[in-house]
Order: C-alpha cells, then sequence, then structure tokens
C-alpha cells in the first residue's frame, strides 16, 4: 500500500494479542532464585510435600522419568491402605539398569507447595533415599519449569507467579548413610559432611606395620562387621513420626 508523502499519515506496527500475553507469561530465573551458595554443587532437587496430609521431606524432582514413583514403605507409612491400589503390574525400566515390576498405580493427595491435586504414582517395592519421585507427568500437568542448578521450581497459577524452593536440608543425621546426604551439611551442621559419620576408619601405616597377621585381620574382620550393620541400616523402612507445631497443631512426619 501506497501512501503520500503530503498526507501527514503515520505508520505503527503492533503485536498480535497472543505474542504479547507470551512475553508476560516468561518465567525466568535469575541469581536471586539460587538457593545453594556455590553453583557447582551436585544436589538433586527436593520437594518438601504432603502425602495425605503426611509431610515428606524428600519429593525427587526427575524429568527424565515418565512416571510418577512411591516406594511401597512410604505408602505403608503414611498409613494407606494397599486395598487402593489398582491390581494391573507395570514394568519400570530404570532400576540400577534393570526393569522393575511395579506393584501397580494409585491415586493420592499430594500437596507440594501450594499446588494440591490427586497424583497418580507407580508404586514399586524398592529401597530409594526419595520419600516419592514426581516425574514429567507431575511437572507437565502443572506447566512447570524446573531448575536443579537454582534448586526451586516455578510456575503460574493462573496470573500468579509461583516458585517452590527445594529443601535444603532433607536428611537428618540418621540418614547420613544415604549416598546423597554427602551433597548436604545442613543435616549436621555447617562445616561437617555427614557421610563422614558412617564412613569406613582406614588406619595410617604407623599404626598397622608392627601388628602381626593376625592382629591385622582381626581388624579387616571388624571393620567389615560394622560396614555390614552400616549397611543394614541403610535400608531401615521409613517410619512416621507425631510432631506437635509451634500453634498446637498435630502433624505427622516421614
Amino acid at each position: 500500500m501506497n501512501i503520500s508523502e503530503k498526507s501527514n499519515s503515520q505508520c505503527f506496527t503492533t503485536q498480535p494479542q497472543g505474542s504479547f500475553l507470551g512475553n508476560n507469561n516468561a518465567i525466568v530465573f535469575t541469581d536471586e532464585d539460587m538457593e545453594v551458595p556455590y553453583p557447582d554443587h551436585r544436589r538433586p532437587l527436593y520437594l518438601e510435600g504432603q502425602i495425605n496430609d503426611v509431610f515428606i521431606r524428600r519429593a525427587l524432582v526427575d524429568t527424565g522419568s515418565s512416571v510418577n514413583i512411591l516406594p511401597l514403605s512410604v505408602l505403608t507409612a503414611a498409613g494407606i491402605p494397599l486395598s487402593k491400589i489398582v491390581q494391573s503390574q507395570t514394568n519400570i525400566s530404570g532400576f540400577w539398569n534393570k526393569s522393575e515390576v511395579t506393584v501397580d498405580h494409585l491415586q493420592v493427595n499430594l500437596k507440594v507447595g501450594p499446588i494440591r491435586s490427586l497424583t497418580k504414582f507407580y508404586v514399586v517395592d524398592v529401597d530409594v533415599a526419595y520419600h516419592a519421585l514426581l516425574g514429567r507427568p507431575w511437572v507437565n500437568k502443572h506447566k512447570l519449569v524446573v531448575s536443579t542448578y537454582h534448586q526451586c521450581v516455578k510456575g503460574r497459577i493462573g496470573l500468579r507467579p509461583l516458585r517452590i524452593p527445594g529443601n535444603q536440608a532433607p536428611f537428618n543425621k540418621d540418614e547420613a548413610h544415604y549416598s546423597e546426604a554427602k551433597f548436604y551439611t545442613e543435616c549436621t551442621g555447617a562445616g561437617s559432611n555427614p557421610s563422614k559419620d558412617f564412613g569406613t576408619y582406614l588406619p595410617s601405616w604407623t599404626e598397622i606395620r608392627d601388628l602381626s597377621n593376625e592382629e591385622l585381620i582381626t581388624i579387616v574382620d571388624r571393620e567389615r562387621k560394622r560396614h555390614s550393620e552400616v549397611n543394614n541400616h541403610a535400608y531401615d523402612h521409613p517410619q512416621c513420626s507425631k510432631v506437635t507445631l509451634p500453634d498446637g497443631r498435630i502433624v505427622y512426619r516421614l
């Protein structure tokens, strides 16, 4: 279209309304979102949540999983009757490079941050560090963006921005035997490594150089026995504990 230079007309450019809304709905992570004081951390992203009003400290967000997973031991500790499980076995691959048969699935009332919804979990009878695994079905259902680097999850509820920080103290001292506990220091106090509590003691050469073979064998057997006891402790089933909050309310925690 030609416009005469003498017509004093002006041209304006406009953006489609959808593009305008898209810019307004952008989700951005900044340095202020960082939950860890150092950038080169290797922490998984654990969120706090509630399963049927029982508080859990380790809901692992795993965008590499195509299903949500709930260990059978957590189901039992939370007091959820097994009768609610839909009996139809399914093979899930990814556990130590092998396939694991599920007890199958059920819907539970899950609350993470301000998000509460009925969530489908596949139940697996395995020993794992997490209380629940939130895979892509949960992330995509609520239109969330995950940043393991910043240790938080962002999204929107309607037009309101949503941010759920990761739990930076997901393990207590009694759970320091889990391999991922070494990435956290909060459970045993700043500056200490919780994995050291269960580490294997290695004597120095000056302590054993004058020992006989029988004495060395005794030391090895003693450490092997202690290591075995630690491994047995590592697979203790989670226990649900009763906690009274400062406001007088009584809650249950895993």
